[in-house]
């Protein structure tokens, strides 16, 4: 590997290091900072909520945006706009102030996910793309593990303005980065981007994602009332994008199954979500050690993300999709059936196994594969909204049958068998040795 592409791939991984750590690295502040600023904290959790709106509807439009313009700008603005939400958010001392960081540091992140993975696509030849998109998949979950307990420690030590104001440096330092080491070509063809497609997709992803969180919240006309804008903007997007010069949805035919296992995966995936309450509610541990129940699946997803893209490069990324199908629905079978500390380490350790490959480099890698080259960043986007959507979905659907923590985690294990099935609609397709 030369110099350049080392530098490349520090880039990557210190954007997507960024991105990944900032969901989780925020949890221990949510109660202090409803604590300073009077605050229930229902309306703190907000700035989780928003953060995960804000990102998956951000997608899409970035993506396309990376594609026309090149995607060392858009990399380079993500780590800016990063940056200036932290110290905005940083700097606040009301609620206000506070959400419009964590939108700006939303969109930030938006810029870094999705182009990353198409970066590697441009740089890397397929018989290394694996393994280097595991590389990054590594760096999100070891970003899952370490971001809760650095947050708890600048909490106790700094106070939570320094939970925003400590990335900012981290952002402009992924900014200076990009000007250096990503390409700053773009392989799109010529012909106005698909921005209202774009634009369409990220309102419609908005809609369904803000539906879900109100109905979670038991706001229920608000959430109907969400949902059914969103349906209703569905056909307006199929009718524009049939009309669209260069469509953010081409070549859907090959991609749509892509994107629908990774609704999938990431609806599976939600159910992580419920771990610590079922540690404490049928384990009957404490509040301390519920909260490192997930150690275990976070561990195990660092480790399969990493080397399930080398696998892909070995064996290809539909057998390792495959097997992380049967991993996830194996794991949330031994989940929904024990009742103790060693089955419920057990099932972790295979769902997390499982959440590694299929969250990982393979989906990312198909994406590679059935996406024009001109549009990479654009279906990786895409990719990501539907992970985002599929998220949303399955955390409505488990909290809907708490607190049977059985038919829960036998939710998760049909959700895993479907994907598994759904992996036989790619074998037919072949992958081309180049995207184009």
């Amino acid at each position: 590997m030369s110099t350049a592409q080392k530098g490349l791939i520090a880039t990557l991984a210190l954007g997507v290091f960024l991105s990944a750590a900032d969901l989780s690295l925020l949890s221990p502040g949510l109660q202090p900072i409803a604590t300073a600023l009077h605050l229930p904290t229902a309306l703190a959790t907000w700035l989780v909520t928003l953060y995960g709106i804000v990102y998956g509807a951000a997608l899409p439009v970035l993506g396309v945006l990376g594609d026309r313009h090149g995607r060392r700008t858009l990399f380079a603005a993500g780590g800016v706009l990063f940056a200036a939400g932290s110290i905005v958010a940083g700097l606040s001392s009301g609620v206000l102030w506070l959400l419009v960081g964590r939108g700006l540091q939303a969109v930030g992140a938006a810029a870094l996910m999705p182009l990353a993975s198409a970066e590697i696509g441009q740089v890397f030849p397929a018989e290394r793309r694996g393994a280097m998109l595991g590389v990054l998949g590594g760096v999100y979950g070891l970003a899952a593990i370490v971001a809760p307990p650095i947050g708890g420690l600048i909490v106790a030590s700094l106070g939570w303005h320094w939970l925003f104001l400590a990335t900012a440096p981290i952002g402009l330092g992924v900014a200076v980065l990009a000007l250096v080491y990503v390409s700053a070509g773009t392989h799109a063809v010529p012909g106005p981007a698909d921005v209202q497609g774009a634009s369409l997709t990220a309102l419609l992803a908005a809609a369904v994602l803000l539906g879900f969180e109100m109905l979670e919240r038991g706001s229920l006309p608000l959430g109907w009332a969400s949902l059914v804008f969103g349906v209703l903007l569905l056909p307006n997007l199929i009718l524009w994008e049939r009309s669209a010069a260069l469509p953010i949805f081409r070549g859907g035919g090959r991609l749509l199954p892509v994107y629908l296992l990774g609704g999938l995966s990431a609806a599976a995936t939600a159910v992580a979500l419920f771990v610590p309450l079922y540690a404490m509610r049928l384990l009957h541990l404490g509040e301390a050690a519920s909260g490192t129940a997930l150690l275990p699946m976070a561990l195990a997803s660092a480790a399969t993300a990493y080397y399930g893209g080398r696998l892909a490069d070995r064996l290809g990324p539909r057998a390792v999709l495959s097997a992380g199908f049967v991993l996830m629905a194996a794991g949330a079978v031994i989940l929904a059936q024990i009742s103790g500390l060693s089955g419920m380490v057990g099932g972790l350790l295979l769902l997390g196994g499982g959440v590694g490959l299929t969250m990982g480099s393979p989906l990312q890698y198909l994406v590679l594969g059935f996406a024009p080259k001109a549009q990479a960043g654009s279906a990786q986007a895409v990719l990501g909204t539907f992970r985002a959507l599929g998220v949303a979905i399955g955390s409505a659907v488990y909290g809907s049958v708490l607190p049977k923590f059985g038919s829960l985690y036998m939710i998760a294990a049909v959700i895993g068998l479907l994907g598994l099935a759904g992996t036989i609609w790619l074998w037919g397709m072949r992958l081309r040795p180049e995207p184009v």
